[in-house]
């Protein structure tokens, strides 16, 4: 910045009238951040990709003089410029105090899931330069772990597909202008999913349904997912599912008050099974009910109800759901 001239965090203070939502998107090479960002745009928000941090706040304040007026925004950041790890919360501070709402989302996979894109689309890794594309995955991810303890929001693309990552985006970054016109509120993410498939990395917390009665096992019930009447009734018989409701329930009431307290905005909590069809789904299901009873916002998810089940001939018991 040359001397003498006026900051940008002093420039753009009265861009707080015009700048409504402004989401930081950030990650890892190879995790969806440009295709995140033309969902975005779907949703009505300007957005540019690759801005070096230090020109955030400049481009805010371009739109506000272009009288672009309660806009939302999305600005792709890639941190690869020198310095830019070191300086981002002091960085990214100063552009939170130029929106009336900020958000920072960031998009991560596995590494494995990171080399077979490089792989298929035979591009080279940004940070490949003088190592190969596994070295440079490992490289990156602990170079931003500081970065992703500061999210709001961490998506784990890894067995995503881009119709679902879609669907997520809309669900979180609709325009909630009424719905969220506190900055307090808390946005539960509670999901469904089978511990034969993998666990995702994104979750705040991990709940294993597993010690519950399969209804997997009675080929009656094998058809049905844990939302139909069926299973329900099977999985309320003993009392063991519906204890551990209220147990949740305890541990909720404990939790939630005091995450909006901190003025956490979202909070993603897994629920898993082993196949991901049956009871991980009906306990999904009863909390988010209960939850939403309560006047929480909940966004529900069952990631793995599309999956074929394992006929219980060509597989050990112990891989079925």
């Amino acid at each position: 910045m040359v001397s003498g001239s006026p900051s940008p965090l002093a420039e753009t203070t009265t861009a707080l009238a015009h700048i409504r939502h402004l989401v930081l998107v950030t990650g890892l090479s190879g995790a969806g951040k440009s295709i995140a960002l033309k969902y975005l745009e779907d949703m009505g928000f300007f957005w540019t990709d690759n801005l070096p941090l230090p020109l955030v706040a400049h481009y805010l304040n371009h739109l506000r003089e272009e009288q672009r007026a309660d806009i939302r925004v999305a600005i792709g950041v890639h941190l690869r410029e020198p310095g830019c790890l070191t300086a981002f919360q002091s960085y990214y501070q100063q552009v939170s105090a130029l929106a009336a709402d900020t958000e920072l989302l960031f998009l991560e996979a596995n590494e494995e899931t990171l080399v077979n894109r490089y792989q298929e689309t035979r591009r080279r890794h940004p940070m490949g330069q003088e190592c190969t594309v596994r070295e440079a995955i490992a490289s990156e991810i602990q170079s931003l772990e500081p970065v992703r303890a500061m999210a709001d929001l961490v998506i784990d693309t890894s067995r995503t597909t881009i119709p679902q990552l879609k669907e997520r985006l809309a669900q979180l970054f609709r325009d909630v202008r009424h719905e969220q016109s506190q900055e307090s509120e808390l946005t539960l993410i509670i999901r469904s999913f089978g511990f034969k498939f993998g666990a995702n990395t994104d979750a705040d917390m991990v709940l294993d349904g597993r010690f519950l009665p399969n209804p997997y096992y009675d080929p009656a019930l094998r058809p049905f997912c844990g939302y139909d009447e069926p299973v329900i009734r099977f999985l309320e018989k003993d009392g063991e599912a519906l204890a551990f409701l209220e147990r949740l329930q305890s541990l909720f009431d404990y939790l939630l008050p005091r995450y909006q307290r901190e003025k956490k905005r979202y909070f993603t909590v897994d629920i898993g099974c082993t196949g991901g069809c049956h009871r991980s789904v009906f306990l999904v299901e009863q909390m988010t009910k209960r939850l939403r009873q309560q006047g929480y916002r909940v966004l529900m998810r069952h990631r793995d109800v599309q999956r074929p089940l394992i006929p219980p001939e060509t597989g050990s018991s112990g891989s079925q759901e």
